[in-house]
C-alpha cells in the first residue's frame, strides 16, 4: 500500500520538476524568466528547510540546504545569512564574517548583512570594527534604523552615554514611527537611571502602542524603580490580561505588593503560579521572601529549600537561608555578650558560621557578590567578638 509524501516533500518535487527542464544555474540566459524563478523556487524551498533546522539546532542540516539554495540561486541574501550563523554559532569566526560580506556585497542596502557582522565583530570584542561596519551600513543608506541601534548599544557598553543619547536622538527624529527604536530608546532610559523621562517617553508610546507589550513592561520598571507601585500595578494587570500565560508578570505583581507590605496579597500570587506548576522554584524563592517580610522565618526557610530542591544553584535562596540564619544568630548573641549564656554564644557562633556558608554560595551571582562580601564581613567580626568573650569566659 502506498504511502502520501507530506506537502513539503511534493513541493521539493515539483520544484525540481520544473528546473530539470531549465539549463544548469550558472547558465540560465538572460530571457529566461521561468527558468530563474524556477531556480529561486527551488532555492526558497531549500532556504525554507535550512531555517527550520536552524531553529532545531540541527547545524549540520542547516548548512547543507542553505547551501543548497544558493547553488540553485546564489544571488538568493538570506542563505548567506543563515550560512554565516551557523558558523558563528560554531565559533568559527573567519567562515562568518566570510558569509556576512558576501551577503552585503549582494545587498548592500539591506541592513541585516551590517547588523549581522557587526554583531559578530562585537561578539569577538572588536568593538572598533563593529563600530565602523555600522556605520557603512548606514553610509549605504541612513534609513536602516537597526545600525543606529548597534551604534547607540555600542557607545552604552564604552559608558559613552551622551553620545548613545545623541544617537538615539538622530534615530527618533528620522524613524518617529519605528516602535524597535522608540522601545530602544525607552530602555536606554531606564538603563541610566532617567526613570521619569522614561515614563514621560513611554507613557504615549503605550496608549499608541497597546500590543507591544515589552514597551508596557519597560514603562513599569521605570515606575517601579520610582517607587510609583500602584501605577506599575495598573500596567502589569493589563499586561496579565495581554498574556495571562506569562508568570514573570503574576511574581513581577507579587514582588510589589510585597514591597508596599501586602504580604497576604503578594503570597497569594506566588501560590496561583506554585498550583500551577510545582516544579518552577521561582514561586517558592518569591514566597519565602514575602514570608520574611511578614517575619515567618520558619515557613521561609522551608520555601527556600523547596526553590534549592528544584534549583540547586538558586544564588539568592542560598542568600535568602544566609539572612535567615543572620538573624537567628543575632538573637541569639543580644547586643551584650557578657550577660549571654555561653550555650547561646555557641549557637550563635555556628548560626553565623552557617550563614557565612550560605553567602559564599550565593556569591557565583555577580549581582549578589558585593551584598554577600559585606554580610561576611558583619560575620567575621561578630563570630571574632564572641570568640573573645567565650575566650574570657573559659
Amino acid at each position: 500500500m502506498s504511502r502520501q509524501l507530506p506537502f513539503r516533500c511534493w513541493t521539493v518535487l515539483l520544484a525540481a520538476f520544473i528546473v530539470l527542464g531549465c539549463a544548469p544555474a550558472g547558465t540560465v540566459r538572460a530571457g529566461s524568466s521561468e527558468c530563474r524563478q524556477a531556480y529561486r523556487d527551488s532555492a526558497q524551498v531549500s532556504y525554507s528547510l535550512a531555517a527550520q533546522y536552524y531553529q532545531q539546532h540541527d547545524f549540520d542540516a542547516a548548512l547543507a540546504n542553505a547551501q543548497r539554495a544558493l547553488a540553485y540561486d546564489s544571488t538568493y541574501f538570506d542563505p548567506y545569512i543563515l550560512i554565516g550563523n551557523v558558523y558563528r554559532k560554531r565559533r568559527d569566526a573567519t567562515n562568518a564574517e566570510e558569509y556576512y560580506r558576501r551577503a552585503i556585497r549582494l545587498e548592500p542596502k539591506k541592513a541585516k548583512g551590517f547588523e549581522a557582522l557587526g554583531d559578530l565583530f562585537l561578539e569577538m570584542g572588536r568593538v572598533d570594527d563593529a563600530l565602523e561596519v555600522y556605520r557603512e551600513g548606514l553610509s549605504h543608506d541612513s534609513s536602516l534604523s537597526d545600525l543606529y541601534n548597534g551604534i547607540a548599544d555600542i557607545y552604552v557598553k564604552q559608558g559613552k552615554m551622551p553620545l548613545a543619547d545623541s544617537v538615539y536622538r538622530e534615530a527618533l527624529r528620522r524613524f518617529p514611527d519605528d516602535v524597535a527604536v522608540q522601545r530602544l530608546w525607552g530602555d536606554f532610559l531606564v538603563k541610566v537611571g532617567r526613570y521619569e523621562e522614561a515614563v514621560v517617553a513611554l507613557k504615549p508610546l503605550v496608549a499608541r502602542f497597546p500590543q507591544v507589550l515589552s514597551l508596557r513592561e519597560k514603562l513599569t520598571d521605570a515606575l517601579i524603580s520610582l517607587g510609583r507601585y500602584n501605577e506599575a500595578l495598573a500596567q502589569l494587570d493589563t499586561l496579565a490580561q495581554a498574556s495571562p500565560d506569562n508568570d514573570q508578570t503574576v511574581l513581577r505583581q507579587g514582588a510589589i505588593l510585597a514591597l508596599q507590605g501586602k504580604y497576604s496579597l503578594a503570597l497569594a500570587k506566588f501560590d496561583i503560579l506554585i498550583a500551577k506548576d510545582s516544579m518552577k522554584a521561582q514561586p517558592y524563592l518569591y514566597k519565602a521572601e514575602a514570608l520574611m517580610g511578614q517575619g515567618n522565618y520558619s515557613a521561609a526557610e522551608v520555601n527556600f529549600r523547596r526553590a534549592l530542591a528544584r534549583d540547586p544553584g538558586f544564588a539568592r535562596a542560598y542568600s535568602g537561608l544566609g539572612d535567615i540564619r543572620v538573624k537567628q544568630a543575632d538573637a541569639n548573641r543580644g547586643r551584650n555578650l557578657s550577660q549571654v549564656a555561653v550555650a547561646r554564644l555557641r549557637s550563635a557562633k555556628s548560626q553565623y558560621e552557617e550563614a557565612k556558608s550560605y553567602y559564599q554560595r550565593a556569591m557565583v551571582d555577580q549581582a549578589l557578590a558585593n551584598y554577600c562580601r559585606s554580610q561576611i564581613d558583619y560575620i567575621d567580626r561578630s563570630i571574632q567578638a564572641i570568640n573573645n568573650e567565650l575566650f574570657v569566659r573559659e
